[in-house]
């Protein structure tokens, strides 16, 4: 397909030549992009010509760490999010326990604690009476906590001697009974649930697809597994998959890969391999982030660390041994510190060039930001979180600490490459939101006043840097991505107005107009013109 696009304006994502006015489009790559007449001139006569005056448009969006395929499950599960209490979130639950048969499952999604009007963590008692006869597991907005029913903690054979997992905790009352809340360890109860099937899995697949090309997302990166990799490699060979996947997997599971031809490189240009997924700790709202100082509101308490410092260069080192890069999950600032020991320790065996990150990097030591560089290690934040947690982290790690928290400002001052995501389920993929939260440090209604240390606000061009440009890098698909310039695959966003002309707080009334992978239409919203 043919596609040329005149009278908008256009942030290229490429230093010598930022801005255009119009693009074209020739079999499935961008062929000249600068003035009206330059774009008409290099136009073919059968291209469709779009002329979109008062829209922004820009390289295609990126949601640079998504748990893809489990968000297409997740829509089918009970959605608890935003409830303001826990009798809300009971609510919810009991009006669905008539669709469920007798013994089967039923799963929920993004409760928070945090925001209920109990003031206290649920228990399994909070959900014993609504279905007697049905386990059920309901997952934290963060992922590392699960609420469980007794049924549930019955069948996993989970009781009051049962030993504390490693990297884990099995909360327990002070009679020495489970409460019902696990923290990290939610294999113990997940084992026992039966896995969706293929098909299943490729409707969730679907069903993801459509939500987030509609967030004019053109290509993720997925931290999943190999029964994912399946579902979405069939979707590939029958050409369902429209959007770009990165898929991760774990370390565990590289052996398994290599023996099936998954190896770094392999794929195709929508479905590619190419990184290992570790975990160094666990999350801000379960309490598990790993910290050097102990919680404030937990005197003694520095969370949990999820592998050693010696087992997270073992597993890194095994990813290295496989050709991989790593992405290492860190929140705190123990983890960020253990993520940069064990991948400096792992490159000193496996030398040579990579293309690692770290997760979240929630919070950080500022005497580690040099470490970066050195090691040319990709920072991977979710701008989202600063709005959903920044009350959370005042109130846990403290003022003084904050002042590196979420500090994105401090990652691109340092030259230290960023790429910015949604961490989807925990937070709906939606790169305008993040884009909003990285420039206004602010919720949609203005709170914090003046932003929530406003210091580290980004800048627009910055903010729509990291959900553009250095994911390309981290994919190994830079020469393809991250910008638009000839030669490059045409994946672009089209906004239906100009975020540079409008002030940050309506931002939120900004819309995708159109996603557009390889050339092609792949979301039109016919409704959103300004």
């Amino acid at each position: 397909m043919d596609l040329t696009i005149l009278s908008a304006r256009i942030f290229t994502g490429e230093p010598a030549c930022p801005w255009a006015e119009a693009l074209c489009i020739q079999d499935q790559h961008v062929v000249t992009i600068g003035t009206n007449t330059e774009v008409r001139q290099a136009t073919r006569s059968q291209a469709e010509i779009l002329e979109l005056p008062g829209r922004l448009i820009t390289p295609g969006f990126v949601d640079a760490h998504t748990h893809f395929l489990t968000y297409g499950l997740n829509l089918q599960w009970v959605d608890l999010r935003n409830e303001t209490s826990l009798a809300a979130c009971r609510r919810k639950i009991r009006d669905t326990v008539a669709s469920y048969r007798p013994g089967e499952w039923i799963i929920g999604r993004s409760w928070n604690h945090h925001l209920w009007e109990e003031g206290r963590e649920p228990t399994r008692h909070d959900l014993d009476d609504l279905a007697p006869e049905n386990p059920m597991l309901m997952i934290r907005i963060c992922g590392h906590s699960i609420w469980v029913n007794s049924l549930a903690l019955k069948i996993a054979g989970i009781t009051r001697d049962t030993p504390q997992p490693p990297g884990g905790k099995i909360d327990k009352d002070v009679s020495g009974e489970p409460t019902g809340l696990i923290r990290e360890a939610r294999e113990l109860i997940e084992a026992h649930i039966p896995p969706a099937s293929l098909e299943q899995r490729k409707k969730a697949a679907l069903a993801a697809q459509q939500e987030v090309l509609r967030a004019g997302v053109t290509s993720v990166r997925s931290m999943e597994h190999l029964e994912q990799w399946e579902a979405l490699q069939e979707l590939d060979q029958e050409e369902q998959l429209k959007l770009r996947i990165y898929h991760l997997l774990a370390p565990e599971e590289l052996a398994e890969a290599a023996t099936r031809g998954i190896v770094p490189g392999y794929g195709s240009d929508r479905l590619w391999f190419g990184q290992a997924k570790l975990f160094a700790d666990g999350s801000l709202g379960s309490d598990t982030a790993l910290l050097h100082e102990p919680y404030l509101h937990k005197p003694g308490d520095y969370g949990l660390a999820y592998l050693s410092v010696e087992e997270l260069r073992e597993k890194v080192e095994l990813a290295y041994s496989y050709g991989c890069d790593v992405a290492i999950h860190t929140i705190g600032d123990k983890a960020v510190s253990n993520a940069l020991d064990a991948i400096g320790a792992a490159r000193k065996v496996y030398p040579g060039p990579r293309r690692d990150s770290l997760e979240h990097v929630q919070l950080f030591r500022p005497q580690d930001l040099d470490r970066f560089l050195e090691l040319q290690i990709t920072a991977s934040p979710q701008p989202p979180f600063i709005v959903s947690d920044w009350e959370m982290a005042d109130k846990k790690w403290g003022p003084e600490r904050c002042r590196y928290a979420y500090a994105l400002k401090s990652f691109f001052q340092h030259g230290i490459p960023t790429q910015f995501s949604s961490d989807m389920p925990v937070e709906l993929c939606n790169p305008l939101a993040g884009i909003q939260a990285a420039v206004t440090r602010q919720t949609p209604e203005g709170e914090p006043s003046g932003g929530w240390h406003p210091e580290q606000r980004l800048t627009l061009e910055e903010a729509i840097t990291g959900y553009t440009h250095q994911y390309a890098w981290v994919f190994h698909r830079e020469q393809q991505l991250g910008s638009l310039a000839p030669g490059k695959w045409a994946d672009v966003t089209i906004l239906n107005q100009d975020l540079f002309q409008i002030d940050p707080h309506e931002w939120s009334a900004v819309t995708v107009e159109m996603t557009i992978i390889d050339g092609e239409i792949a979301y039109h919203n016919s409704g959103s013109s300004s």
